[in-house]
C-alpha cells in the first residue's frame, strides 16, 4: 500500500515542495508579526498567499513590484488624507479616482509592472478605509500596514530563495530552444511543400509570435531571479529581437511566394525555391538543429552560396522576369542576414565565442514594446473608479461595520482582473472562491479558540490551509483557490492575540463575499467586448496604423518597435478571435500585409538615409511613402490610385541598368509595387467594399 501511495505521489513532489514553502512563509511571518506586536499579524500572512509563485523568479518579481506599490500607495494615503481631513465625500472621490488611474495603468503596463499598479491603487483604500473617521490616525496606520506588508514580502523572497529554489534559467534555456525547434520547424516545412492550408499556417504562426511574446516575460522575471541571467539580459534582448526579425523576413518571403503562386508566376517560385533548397537538409537534420553554432556554420557557408546561385538562377530567367528575381532575391538575402545573426547571437550566448558575429541588420537599439489598446485602458479607469465611488458612497452613508474591507476587496478584484483577457472568467471564479472561504476557515476557527500557543495555532489551522493551497496548485481550479486562500485569512482575521469573534467571522466572510459579487457584476454590466465588433475593428486600426509607423517614426529604434508591437497584436488577433473563423482570417490576412508592407516601407526609408539619390526620385520615393501611410490609415479607392501611380512613377525613375548602389531602392518599390497590384488581397477587398458601401449611401441620399 505504501508503494502504491508514494507512486500515485510521485507527480505530485513539485507540488508539495512548493506548498511546504508557502507553508514555512505564511507561518513564520505571522508568528514574526506577533512577536513585533504588529496589530495585523494577517495582512502579512495575506502578503504571502498574494506574492507566492512556483518560480523564485516570479516570486522576488512580484515581492519587488508590490514592495514599490506599496510604498506609493502609502504615501498617496497620507497625502490624500492630509489634504481632506475633514471630508470624506471628497476622499473617498479622490480614492476613487486614484484607483482608476491605477486600474488603467495596469492594463497599459502589464507584466510584473502591472501588480506595482494594482498595489497601488488599492493600498490606499487598505490603510484609510480603517481610520476614516480618525484622520489623525493615519500616519500610524500607513507604517503598520506598510510594515506588515514588507515584512511578508521579505519573508515570502528569503524562504523561497533558500529552500528547494526553482530557477527560471532552465524554463528560459526551454522557451529559448522551443522558439529555435518551432521556427526552423516552420520554414523547414514551408520550404519543402508541407504546409498546406491557411488554418495550418495561421497556427503555426500564432505558436512562433506567442513563443517571442513569453520569452520576454520570462527574461523579464529572470532578471529578479539569477545573477547569470541577470549579467546576459542585454544578451537575451537580443537573441529574442533577431529571433523577431528573422520570422519576420521569412513571413514576408513566404507572403511573396504565396502571392506570385496566385499571380501564376511559376518560373519565379521554381527559382526563389531553387535558391532555399539548399537550406532545406540543413533544418530537416535533427542533430545539426540541435548543435546551434555548428548550424551557424553551416548556415554561413549557405549564405556565402547564395550570390552563385542567384546569378545562375537569374541567367535562365527571361528577361522580363529578372527585375522580380532581384526583389524575390533580395528578400532571401534579408531572411539569411536575419537567421544568421539570430543563430550567431544563440550560438554566442552558448559557447561564449565573440568571435560568432554575424551582421545584425538596423537592430540599432534592442527595446520591446507593448501595444496598447487605449479604449481598454480608459474603460478599466472609469469602471474602478465609478463603482468604487459608489460603493465607498453607500457605505459612508449607512451603518454598515464592515463596508470599507467590501469596497477594498472590490477594488482589489476589479484592477486585478482588469488586466487579465477575459476578467469576466476570473473574477466569477474569485467569487466562487471567496463564497466557499468560510466554510474551508471554519473548522480552523473554532479550533483556534483552544491553542493556547502559536505552534498549536499552527496544528489547528493547518488542515484547512493545505486543502486550500492544494486547491490552488490545480490549473483548473488556481483562480478559485487562490480567493480561498485570502478569504480563510480574511475570515480568520487574525490579531496579536488568540481571540477569536464569531461576530468578526460572519462580518469579514460575508462582506468579502459582497465584495466579489458587486465586482462580478460590475464586469456583467460594463464588459471589457472580448471579441466583439468593436474590439476587432479597434485592432484592426491599430494593425494598419503600423504602416503609418512604419513610414513616418524616427528610424533609430524603429524595426524592434515594429516588430514588438506587431509581436502583440498578432497575439491579440489569436486570442481574441476564434481560431479558423472569417474575423480570425481576414486579421491574421491584415497582420500578415501589414508586417510585410511595413518591413519594406522602413528598408525603403533607410535606403533613401543612406543613399544619396537624385532630388526628383527622392521626392518622389518620400511622396509615395506618404500616400501608402495614408492609404492604411483610411483605406480608400482614390488613396490606393494615387499610391499606385507614386510607386509606379518612382519605378519609371529607375528603369534601365541602376548601379548596385541603386538596386535595393529599385526592388523595394517593386516589392510594394506588387502588394498594391494585389486584387487578392484583404487591403483591395477592403477598399472594393468600402467603395460598394460609400456608393449605397450615394443612392439612398439620392432616393
Amino acid at each position: 500500500m505504501l508503494h502504491t501511495f508514494a507512486q500515485a505521489m510521485s507527480g505530485e513532489r513539485a507540488v508539495w515542495a512548493y506548498i511546504g514553502k508557502v507553508l514555512v512563509a505564511l507561518y513564520l511571518s505571522g508568528w514574526l508579526a506577533m512577536r513585533l506586536g504588529m496589530s495585523s499579524p494577517g495582512t502579512a500572512m495575506i502578503t504571502v498567499l498574494v506574492v507566492m509563485n512556483r518560480n523564485t523568479g516570479m516570486v522576488l518579481a512580484k515581492a519587488f513590484y508590490r514592495g514599490v506599490g506599496t510604498v506609493v500607495g502609502c504615501a498617496m494615503a497620507v497625502l490624500l488624507v492630509s489634504l481632506f481631513p475633514q471630508s470624506p465625500v471628497m476622499l473617498v472621490t479622490v480614492m476613487a479616482l486614484w484607483a482608476g488611474f491605477c486600474a488603467g495603468g495596469s492594463v497599459w503596463s502589464r507584466g510584473m509592472a502591472s501588480y506595482g499598479f494594482v498595489l497601488s491603487g488599492y493600498t490606499v483604500a487598505m490603510i484609510v478605509f480603517p481610520v476614516i473617521e480618525q484622520p489623525q490616525n493615519i500616519l500610524n496606520s500607513a507604517l503598520e500596514r506598510t510594515g506588515e506588508v514588507l515584512l511578508g514580502m521579505a519573508v515570502t523572497s528569503v524562504v523561497f530563495d533558500v529552500l528547494w529554489p526553482n530557477r527560471l534559467r532552465a524554463g528560459l534555456r526551454a522557451a529559448d530552444d522551443g522558439n529555435l525547434n518551432d521556427f526552423l520547424g516552420f520554414v523547414a516545412d514551408a520550404i519543402g511543400g508541407r504546409l498546406q492550408g491557411f488554418e495550418v499556417i495561421e497556427r503555426t504562426q500564432s505558436r512562433v509570435v506567442q513563443g517571442a511574446i513569453q520569452f520576454e516575460d520570462l527574461r523579464a522575471m529572470a532578471w529578479f531571479d539569477d545573477p547569470i541571467l541577470r549579467s546576459s539580459n542585454g544578451q537575451l534582448k537580443l537573441i529574442n529581437q533577431h529571433f523577431m526579425a528573422a520570422t519576420s523576413r521569412f513571413q514576408a518571403l513566404h507572403h511573396h511566394i504565396e502571392r506570385l503562386r496566385r499571380s501564376k508566376d511559376e518560373a519565379l517560385v521554381n527559382a526563389i525555391r531553387a535558391s532555399l533548397k539548399p537550406l532545406l537538409p540543413l533544418l530537416d537534420d535533427s542533430a545539426l538543429r540541435d548543435d546551434v553554432p555548428a548550424l551557424a556554420k553551416a548556415l554561413q557557408h549557405w549564405c556565402g552560396q547564395l550570390d552563385g546561385l542567384f546569378a545562375r538562377e537569374r541567367r535562365a530567367l527571361p528577361v522580363q522576369l529578372q527585375t522580380g528575381f532581384d526583389a524575390s532575391a533580395l528578400l532571401v538575402r534579408r531572411f539569411a542576414e536575419e537567421l544568421q545573426a539570430y543563430l550567431s547571437a544563440k550560438a554566442r550566448m552558448e559557447t561564449g565565442n565573440g568571435r560568432l558575429r554575424a551582421r545584425a541588420p538596423r537592430l540599432s537599439k534592442v527595446r520591446f514594446t507593448r501595444a496598447n489598446d487605449w479604449y481598454a485602458i480608459a474603460l478599466a479607469a472609469v469602471r474602478c473608479f465609478v463603482v468604487m465611488l459608489a460603493l465607498s458612497l453607500l457605505w459612508l452613508s449607512s451603518s454598515w461595520n464592515q463596508g470599507g474591507l467590501a469596497v477594498f476587496g472590490m477594488a482589489a478584484l476589479v484592477a486585478m482582473s482588469s488586466a487579465a483577457p477575459d476578467p469576466l472568467w476570473v473574477v466569477r471564479r474569485a467569487t466562487i472562491g471567496h463564497v466557499v472561504a468560510p466554510f474551508f476557515a471554519l473548522p480552523g476557527f473554532v479550533a483556534m479558540a483552544l491553542a493556547p500557543d502559536f505552534p498549536m495555532l499552527v496544528l489547528l489551522t493547518l488542515p484547512s490551509m493545505l486543502a486550500s493551497l492544494y486547491i490552488s496548485t490545480r490549473p483548473r481550479f488556481a483562480v478559485i483557490g487562490m480567493a480561498m486562500n485570502v478569504g480563510i485569512l480574511v475570515s480568520w482575521n487574525m490579531g496579536p492575540h488568540f481571540h477569536p469573534s464569531a461576530q468578526s467571522f460572519l462580518d469579514n466572510s460575508l462582506t468579502m463575499a459582497v465584495g466579489a459579487f458587486v465586482a462580478m457584476g460590475v464586469f456583467m454590466l460594463v464588459p471589457g467586448l472580448p471579441g466583439s465588433k468593436q474590439r476587432q475593428r479597434r485592432l484592426l486600426e491599430r494593425l494598419r496604423a503600423q504602416v503609418q509607423l512604419a513610414v513616418t517614426a524616427p528610424l533609430p529604434g524603429l524595426l524592434p518597435k515594429f516588430e514588438s508591437v506587431n509581436r502583440e497584436l498578432f497575439q491579440q488577433v489569436a486570442s481574441r478571435t476564434t481560431p479558423g473563423s472569417r474575423p480570425s482570417r481576414q486579421l491574421f490576412e491584415w497582420a500578415l500585409l501589414v508586417h510585410e508592407t511595413g518591413h519594406c516601407a522602413i528598408d525603403l526609408r533607410h535606403d533613401l538615409a543612406e543613399q544619396a539619390l537624385p532630388a526628383p526620385l527622392h521626392a518622389q520615393i518620400e511622396q509615395a511613402l506618404a500616400l501608402l501611410g495614408q492609404l492604411y490609415r483610411t483605406p480608400r479607392a482614390r488613396t490606393l490610385r494615387e499610391a499606385k501611380a507614386s510607386v509606379h512613377a518612382a519605378l519609371g525613375e529607375l528603369a534601365g541598368p541602376q548601379p548596385q548602389a541603386l538596386r535595393a531602392v529599385r526592388d523595394h518599390l517593386y516589392l510594394l509595387r506588387m502588394s498594391l497590384d494585389d486584387s487578392a488581397s484583404v487591403l483591395a477587398a477592403y477598399v472594393q467594399r468600402s467603395r460598394r458601401q460609400q456608393r449605397l449611401k450615394e443612392a439612398r441620399h439620392a432616393v
